[in-house]
């Protein structure tokens, strides 16, 4: 099986090395060539002679518009799709999925949508959880792709659950790191230790992965980036969408995306999504000890 990997970004990059170091067969194409020649992976220069010998392409790239402009260039390449198989790792609007589905499936492809939970950590160890929709018997064909990068693998499905699921996951990733963020800063300006703060909320009302993942980010306020604010903050967008479409009373998510807009206005976007508590000490007017 030979693998075409589209996205090299904070996650596009160590799934595939995952995937090289499994034994499979992998080259890579980025739009921004030069990373595709930094990865030390087999590279191919467009998008084209990517496309050329390879059997499974999986594309991991920023949104919606990403994906809709790289799956254009793959369906006007002139080469040959029918028989290939098509997997999008992208957070996109369901929408989006489904049209992509259509486009490669009248194309004479097959196409799975598979986004995935979690940053660049679980990335690194292959222990993503990874929802997939599509047709099942190409889902089962593609497995052993799947268990090399996640832990924890659902099958969704119609084409557009398996997004749906994954923008319902991050309303509660996002508004779980804003209420963290929120109580940090409190016990910050109420003069607690807060070391001893992150220790008790660990251990209360707040235990959960998201604290364990972000507990040193917090303490030592380290924004370099696992999953950035503008991921988070377009995934909140997409999720509101949906909102709407559904008439759902969407509050704790509508005060999410507004404390991460005031994030993006404050130059924090390319930073983790962590950096939310910039945005609490910058409100509460938190000076820090010198």
């Amino acid at each position: 099986m030979k693998i075409g990997w589209i996205g090299l970004g904070h996650m596009g990059m160590p799934m595939v090395k995952n995937l090289a170091e499994a034994g499979f067969d992998v080259k890579v194409w980025n739009r921004s060539i030069s990373k595709a020649k930094e990865s030390g992976l087999p590279y191919a220069e467009t998008i084209k002679q990517l496309l050329g010998d390879r059997d499974v392409i999986i594309t991991m790239l920023f949104g919606s518009q990403s994906v809709e402009e790289v799956y254009g260039q793959i369906a006007s390449s002139g080469v040959p799709l029918r028989g290939k198989i098509f997997i999008d790792m992208t957070t996109v609007h369901p929408e989006t999925a489904r049209k992509i589905a259509e486009l490669m499936i009248k194309n004479g492809a097959d196409f799975l949508e598979a986004p995935v939970l979690g940053s660049v950590i679980p990335a690194r160890e292959g222990k993503l959880t990874i929802l997939v929709s599509g047709d099942r018997e190409t889902y089962e064909r593609c497995m052993v792709i799947f268990e090399k990068l996640g832990k924890n693998i659902y099958y969704m499905g119609d084409y557009g659950k398996a997004s749906t699921m994954k923008l319902i996951n991050n309303t509660v990733l996002g508004s779980f790191m804003a209420v963290l963020s929120e109580a940090f800063a409190f016990g910050k300006k109420a003069g607690l230790e807060p070391e001893t703060v992150l220790d008790i909320l660990s251990n209360g009302a707040g235990k959960s992965g998201i604290l364990d993942a972000k507990r040193e980010k917090l303490l030592k306020e380290d924004y370099s980036t696992h999953f950035s604010i503008a991921l988070i903050h377009k995934d909140i967008c997409y999720a509101l969408d949906l909102a709407k479409e559904y008439h759902f009373p969407a509050f704790m998510t509508t005060q999410t995306l507004d404390l991460l807009s005031s994030a993006r206005a404050n130059g924090l976007e390319e930073k983790d999504f962590s950096a939310l508590l910039e945005i609490y000490k910058k409100l509460a007017n938190i000076k820090e000890e010198t």
